[in-house]
């Protein structure tokens, strides 16, 4: 009993190795809905921004007058059957999700902002 219970903490720690995440994690557990309920075209200013989602991830002016800030992260796991043996070689594979928040300012009052999500898979083998 204790052997199993040993084997399964042991494959708990090793598959929790394998995840990764990178980017800004303000906008982790953001959705459209809620981007949309926190920020205000022509009312939200950079202060409220960076008080809401920190630091951005990058940071670009367009014209004199007009910035943008990008927000974005992801998160990536490889596919548990590419830690069975043999059938990791067939069949392995990694599941990515990644959320972007793009904010334009006008001055320096939101003009505009975009938010997307994706989750994507990626497999590959013989």
């Amino acid at each position: 009993m204790k052997a199993k219970v040993a084997g399964a903490l042991l494959t708990l720690i090793v598959l929790s190795g394998c995840a990764s995440t990178a980017g800004n994690q303000s906008i982790k557990n953001e959705t459209q809905q809620s981007i949309a309920s926190k920020i205000v075209k022509g009312r939200t200013t950079e202060e409220d921004i960076q008080k809401q989602f920190g630091e951005p991830t990058r940071k670009t002016t367009v014209d004199t007058n007009e910035d943008m800030w990008f927000y974005s992260i992801m998160n990536s796991n490889m596919s548990a059957m590419s830690y069975i043996p043999i059938v990791g070689l067939l069949s392995n594979g990694t599941d990515m999700k990644s959320k972007a928040l793009t904010v334009t300012f006008q001055g320096d009052k939101v003009a505009n902002w975009t938010f997307g999500e994706s989750n994507d898979s990626i497999h590959n083998g013989f």
